[in-house]
């Protein structure tokens, strides 16, 4: 019993405060509400055993976790967070740091230096040469040679320990005041310019569009600046890249020029507005993602975020959208019809995929529009009409710019009308009205300038012109019938030519990139090839899965029906391999392929890990795959036409250095750099948005009248103009001679020609009125087609 009584009396204490407890906590019941039937402490109802356990282990925790803060371990762990992790803590452990230091020093020099003339071991002594020594290390010269070696051994180590702290302590303030310099920089930074360039994306296609984008500024003979926004990268980085894309840019960037680049999100509105967007000239909104649904998801995503913008900070230019699918151009079209900003969508993948096609197949007119999509050779300008050209017609307008080609007329429409209307090879005899602007091909815009002024010198007349003036008669009446009879033998010609089994084409396309892109590359080459044709794919990403991608895009079956006049008019061949095996090339009908075309092959990556590796040098590795696979294509079949598709900027400048890449024995690589092309579409329709309407004619291939440019054969064209036999002094003629023979036949116009000997295009020749040249039958005129349909604005 003695052993059991203290137990039973604890016990009893504990039943006696539990009750208690009880009967304090009846006031915090809650009238009504529902009482425990085993645990209720009395008839009126009161707080539970369960509820006062809760409460009082909730305060039993609160007092633990307090506890645990003084626990020695997290007390050290508090002290170094506050000391060593905050600025304040930093300078507060090095004040100690000093303190300690000066404490030692006066300590020392009191007790065993012995004292100088100057400094006795007094305190104040002490202490004052203890703190001068430390915080001025020159201190130390005042220190007479003749002194004890104690004396100066004490002075030295102070000064080196003062030395030391500042050092520190100064590199503390210096990085700090760093740090709030960038975040005031991050938060109040801003570019102030105007009438610039805004480029949202850095992409493989970036520098390739600065490229064109300088040729355009050089062109129109201004200054500008060029701004790149991008996240993929660091600042350091694109400013890096930059300059080592552009140090040995031939020819040199002009001086007015200049590139910035800015780290930021283009779909955030506060880096937006950082670029002065609202004064830019144009914005230009690249895709990133290799996927075209994905990429066009992001430039989408851009657009919203400029629209979005406030009233002062709005684009007050144009917006231009890279765009990779017809969905996605609905969507912009849609946006430019519902907002204040002009937003305009460029499929400019689709247009390089005719591009391609027409290097494929009719290397001529390939040629020449590669060459006209670009600011960096010829190309496209508009030039308003001078108050003394009104009145004048077409044909007479020719002689008036002897360094350019005079393509077209950009007219507007009576006034109060709604539309414009962009002829190309308009008639000879139509005559130029108030507001209509020039078409020309030139060099640059002060190839025009000087052009308008040394033409209105020569008094001369083209030809067509002069042929007028002479017969008295209009030379369209002249040759009516005689030209009506001639397409109409040209017409039976080319139906002959088509149900001739033996010119069918075999195209070869090596390689594989999305589907979309696949599936419109096999829609416009059915449109170009002959009934019977095939296509022969070889890729190392299984053949069910392009077969199946294929249909998913086009509706395969359907989409090459009916295309050339027959069912299933081009065929579709799968072959599995890898393409950088040379084996796996032999697999194709080499002998009798007419052309291959060369894409990058994903290889040993997956699909999904290849698309969003070209910041990684994914575009310069995959240029290195077509690089190996054409030189293997090469070996296989020399006479082969190749067209190799490269995207990689230093591919770009190496190509164009060496052209032992480009030529390899008999055989030619016609090489297109598919940035390049696409970056030259965008910057021309930003240059001048009408440009849209003049490269929709050139590159349609469904116009009922024949494809608006095109080449014929030199032999053939003389025999059609009657102008004798091909050799000796009647071969020998200026370009301009040629070009007003041509018009006045049957109105198409010469913008240049395929020069046999050099193996190249060439197109707005110089010397065209006095430099005659020797026409061989295997050259070839690129000619556009007179008007007949009308591409409205």
């Amino acid at each position: 019993h003695g052993s059991t009584a203290p137990t039973l009396r604890g016990l009893d204490w504990v039943s006696r405060a539990s009750q208690n407890l009880r009967v304090r906590a009846m006031g915090n019941a809650i009238p009504g509400a529902p009482r425990s039937t085993t645990r209720k402490v009395s008839q009126e109802g009161g707080m539970s055993l369960d509820q006062l356990t809760t409460m009082t282990t909730r305060k039993f925790r609160y007092g633990h976790r307090l506890s645990h803060l003084f626990k020695p371990s997290k007390l050290w762990e508090i002290t170094t967070a506050v000391f060593f992790g905050t600025a304040v803590g930093q300078y507060s452990f090095l004040s100690i740091i000093a303190l300690v230091l000066l404490i030692i020093g006066t300590i020392v020099w009191a007790l065993a230096s012995g004292g100088t003339a100057d400094y006795d071991t007094s305190l104040d002594h002490s202490i004052w040469l203890s703190y001068t020594t430390f915080i001025d290390t020159g201190t130390q010269t005042g220190v007479s040679a003749d002194q004890s070696e104690k004396v100066k051994f004490i002075v030295v180590v102070l000064s080196g320990l003062g030395f030391i702290f500042n050092l520190t302590f100064l590199s503390v303030v210096v990085d700090n005041v760093r740090t709030l310099l960038d975040r005031l920089y991050t938060r109040y930074s801003q570019l102030i310019v105007r009438d610039h360039v805004v480029i949202l994306g850095w992409t493989s296609k970036t520098l390739f569009l600065v490229n064109e984008l300088i040729s355009m500024f050089d062109d129109n003979g201004g200054k500008g600046d060029i701004i790149i926004m991008g996240n993929s990268i660091s600042r350091y980085e694109m400013l890096r890249t930059v300059e080592l894309a552009f140090r040995r840019r031939n020819p040199p960037k002009p001086r007015g020029v200049r590139i910035r680049v800015w780290e930021g999100d283009s779909a955030e509105e506060d880096d937006l507005t950082r670029l002065s967007i609202n004064t830019a000239r144009f914005v230009v909104c690249l895709s990133q993602a290799e996927d075209p649904r994905m990429a066009d998801a992001q430039v989408l995503e851009t657009l919203l975020s400029l629209l979005s913008l406030d009233a002062d900070d709005q684009v007050t230019g144009t917006v231009i959208a890279e765009l990779r699918t017809s969905d996605g151009q609905n969507v912009v079209n849609e946006l430019d019809h519902t907002s204040d900003e002009d937003v305009l969508g460029v499929q400019s993948a689709h247009a390089v995929h005719k591009v391609i096609a027409f290097n494929a197949l009719r290397p001529g007119v390939g040629e020449a529009l590669i060459e006209l999509i670009s600011f960096e050779g010829n190309n496209f300008f508009f030039e308003n009409v001078d108050t003394t050209l009104i009145g004048m017609t077409f044909g007479e307008l020719q002689h008036h710019f002897p360094l350019c080609v005079l393509c077209g007329v950009h007219s507007s429409k009576a006034k109060g009308a709604m539309s414009t209307e962009v002829l190309i090879a308009p008639s000879a005899l139509r005559k130029v009205q108030p507001g209509d602007r020039l078409l020309l091909i030139a060099m640059d815009r002060r190839a025009i300038e000087d052009a308008g002024a040394e033409g209105k010198s020569t008094g001369c007349l083209p030809f067509n012109e002069r042929a007028v003036v002479a017969s008295g008669s209009s030379p369209a009446a002249k040759n009516t019938g005689r030209r009506d009879s001639v397409q109409a033998a040209t017409a039976v010609r080319v139906r002959d030519i088509k149900q001739q089994p033996w010119l069918r084409q075999t195209v070869l396309i090596i390689g594989w990139r999305s589907a979309r892109e696949m599936a419109d590359l096999v829609r416009v080459l059915s449109k170009m090839l002959l009934p019977g044709s095939e296509i022969h794919f070889l890729s190392a990403v299984d053949e069910s899965v392009r077969e199946a991608a294929l249909r998913e895009e086009m509706g395969f079956i359907t989409a090459l029906t009916d295309l050339a006049g027959g069912v299933s008019s081009v065929s579709i061949v799968h072959h599995t391999g890898s393409p950088l095996a040379s084996g796996a090339i032999e697999l194709l009908p080499l002998r009798i392929a007419a052309v291959a075309i060369v894409i990058a092959d994903p290889g040993s990556l997956t699909l999904v890990e290849d698309k969003d590796l070209y910041v990684k040098g994914a575009a310069r590795l995959r240029d290195a795959r077509v690089f190996h696979i054409t030189t293997l294509l090469r070996k296989a079949a020399p006479l082969m036409r190749i067209v190799p598709m490269y995207e990689d900027i230093l591919t770009y400048r190496l190509l164009r250095r060496k052209d032992v890449f480009i030529e390899s024995g008999t055989g030619v690589n016609a090489v297109l750099h598919r940035n390049s092309l696409e970056t030259g579409l965008i910057a021309m329709q930003a240059d001048d948005p009408t440009i849209v309407f003049v490269l929709s004619q050139l590159l349609t291939l469904d116009d009922a009248s024949g494809q608006k440019i095109f080449s014929v054969p030199m032999d053939s064209a003389w025999a059609d103009l009657e102008m004798g036999k091909l050799e000796g002094a009647a071969a020998q003629l200026a370009f301009r001679d040629v070009a007003n023979r041509v018009q006045a036949f049957n109105g198409h116009v010469l913008i240049g020609y395929y020069d046999s000997r050099m193996g190249k295009v060439v197109l707005n020749p110089p010397g065209k009125k006095t430099r005659k040249r020797e026409w061989l039958p295997t050259d070839e005129l690129v000619l556009l087609r007179a008007s007949v349909a009308r591409a409205r604005v």
